[in-house]
């Protein structure tokens, strides 16, 4: 695009709109990744090693929560008082990540820091689309894309350098002016439209049976860290589950799948028909995108942990070494945004191809790579995947079906929030089963992360099916 069509974000009327959304947005995202940079720090400071995802599922869980509550929230208190309360749980959420003195106390934070965030992003999306002329849409869409990327960088710097003091509370103060500034931002900004004379029911119990589902899985890492407590011995030389692990899991499988039935037949629907079914191409590109989302979380939660404790690596290191996926990932999506025909099929076969050999690469040699050469496999994963997604994404929006196009595009967020949450809790589970519940040492990281790693090759190996599957489905609707 020419300069000076993104100049138009920034003419008068918009400017201000442009800066608040994109900053709104970026904080959310820059949290995304201080927490997975800190996170050793904070567990060695604190304890709670048996608790060591949960600060990332219990955000993604109260985002969707959060995401969900963002239309009838809006219409309820109007843009300005909505995304006004969204910025101050959010400013909350994260002082209180700064001051909790237990893990417990961090996990409630990051609930309500999860909830304010889940706020804005829904309040974002459905400002662009009332604030922005159409043709300009894609643009705005665009810059919000990339500031996920200047997250990547911003990110591992902020937590990084905190850590790197011993003072990893820092990450989170030093957020907390720069939020209440954009609070106040938006609340001189935005539009003082009046509420709603309807506002649209909010989806309680498909909302709450998903959040459930994802809770259950969590819990079911508790079971080794209860039995580390009692027989540590035992407990960190199994790696098989137990009888409660396995009925916290079904449960799990049980109420997610309910969610989604009850919203079959709801008439404010957050999913179109037939999301998980791998007979229908939305279905199938949907499970690509939640299985995209476990990989890279799994990756995300448990790297930063193995370059620190196994390679010795600083805590900054290792946060630019996590975000050499979410680069990639941008990288990927500019290189390949003009492919068309084959070479689009080329990109949604590859990218799981790619992202497959690299957690395999990290599988094998977890424990005996450089940091160097993960960082470079963590990188072909984000590549992989960015190079697939782009072009899902855009596949599900053109075969949408009729009637169902706006819902298609906008349920994609909370597809992948339930990847990143299932992705956070299973890889708990897996990490707690293998040794990790008993505290953080070189064994029991190394035993974590080698069995993660390898869990974790289903989720690209499973992709590549479903992608071929993907093209297969579209050729014959064609």
């Amino acid at each position: 695009m020419r300069a000076s069509e993104w100049r138009e974000l920034f003419r008068p009327e918009l400017a201000a709109f442009t800066v608040i959304l994109n900053l709104g947005i970026g904080l959310h995202a820059v949290d995304v990744f201080v927490i997975s940079t800190v996170m050793p720090t904070v567990v060695r400071d604190i304890g709670g090693a048996a608790f060591y995802s949960w600060p990332t599922m219990l955000y993604m869980v109260a985002s969707i929560v959060g995401a969900a509550s963002g239309g009838p929230l809006k219409a309820a208190l109007g843009p300005r008082k909505g995304y006004g309360l969204a910025g101050l749980l959010f400013c909350l959420g994260s002082a209180a990540c700064g001051a909790s003195p237990a893990m417990a106390v961090l996990l409630v934070a990051r609930t309500v820091q999860g909830y304010g965030g889940g706020l804005l992003l829904a309040q974002s999306m459905g400002l662009i689309s009332e604030l922005y002329p159409p043709a300009l849409r894609t643009r705005i869409l665009a810059m919000v894309s990339g500031v996920w990327g200047v997250a990547a960088l911003v990110g591992p710097l902020v937590g990084g350098v905190f850590a790197e003091f011993g003072w990893w509370r820092g990450a989170f103060w030093a957020s907390t002016p720069i939020i209440l500034w954009f609070t106040a931002r938006a609340w001189q900004t935005l539009p003082r439209t009046t509420a709603a004379a309807a506002v649209p029911p909010f989806p309680i119990r498909r909302i709450a049976l998903l959040a459930l589902g994802v809770l259950c899985a969590g819990a079911a890492d508790q079971v080794p860290a209860l039995a580390a407590t009692i027989a540590p011995t035992v407990a960190a030389s199994s790696v098989l589950l137990t009888g409660p692990q396995a009925l916290l899991l079904i449960a799990a499988a049980a109420l997610t799948i309910q969610a989604f039935r009850l919203d079959a037949a709801a008439s404010n629907r957050l999913f179109p028909p037939r999301p998980l079914s791998v007979l229908s191409p939305i279905g199938t590109a949907y499970w690509i995108m939640l299985l995209f989302s476990m990989t890279h979380t799994a990756i995300g939660i448990y790297l930063p942990l193995a370059l620190q404790v196994l390679h010795g690596v600083s805590p900054l290191a290792a946060g630019y070494a996590n975000a050499s996926l979410a680069v990639s990932w941008t990288v990927a999506s500019f290189i390949t945004a003009g492919w068309r025909g084959p070479a689009e099929a080329a990109a949604i076969i590859g990218g799981p191809l790619i992202a497959l050999l690299a957690v395999i690469g990290l599988a094998i040699g977890v424990t005996t790579l450089s940091p160097l050469l993960s960082c470079v496999l963590t990188g072909l994963i984000g590549f992989g995947i960015g190079g697939c997604n782009l072009h899902l994404v855009a596949q599900t929006m053109r075969i949408a079906e009729p009637g169902f196009e706006s819902l298609t595009a906008s349920s994609i967020p909370t597809i992948r929030s339930l990847g990143i949450s299932f992705g956070a809790a299973i890889a708990g589970l897996i990490a707690n089963t293998a040794g990790l519940a008993g505290g953080v040492s070189v064994q029991s990281v190394a035993a974590a992360a080698s069995w993660v790693y390898a869990a974790t090759i289903l989720a690209p190996g499973i992709s590549l099916l479903l992608a071929v599957r993907v093209l297969r489905l579209r050729r014959t609707a064609a």
